[in-house]
């Protein structure tokens, strides 16, 4: 159980909220299909280091997506002649992101205004 009056660390500010994990596998594949430690590299990149995807929680997550069937795999063999798991966006994974991208942009709009109310424009 965590602490109330604990500060804020480098390792708690980076927690996802729920779905955050899902929406940003489900971008990067929508880019090109990819093996699990791809996923892990793209994301570490496009978020400029700011994000570190663990393992324990990018399996468990495509496992979701998987049996949500937001994604499609097939195992291969890399070039260094092992067994990969390749994972796929599905037509179905393609709506599911469009959604939620579209209701985390409305949420963070939200959120910006509660943050900054000096910046909100009125209409």
């Amino acid at each position: 159980m965590p602490e109330v009056n604990k500060p804020m660390t480098e390792t708690t500010s980076r927690d996802l909220f729920p779905g955050a994990l899902e929406m940003m596998i489900l971008e990067s594949l929508r880019r090109q299909p990819s093996h699990g430690y791809a996923l892990v590299q793209h994301i570490q990149q496009r978020s400029k280091n700011l994000l570190q995807v663990e393992e324990g929680s990018l399996y468990p997550a495509l496992q979701r997506l998987l049996k949500s069937k937001l994604v499609k795999a097939e195992w291969g063999v890399s070039s260094t002649n092992r067994r990969i798991r390749t994972y796929q966006i599905t037509a179905a994974g393609l709506r599911h992101l469009e959604q939620q991208v579209s209701s985390f942009e409305r949420m963070f709009e939200g959120i910006a205004l509660v943050l900054n109310p000096g910046k909100a424009t009125t209409n």
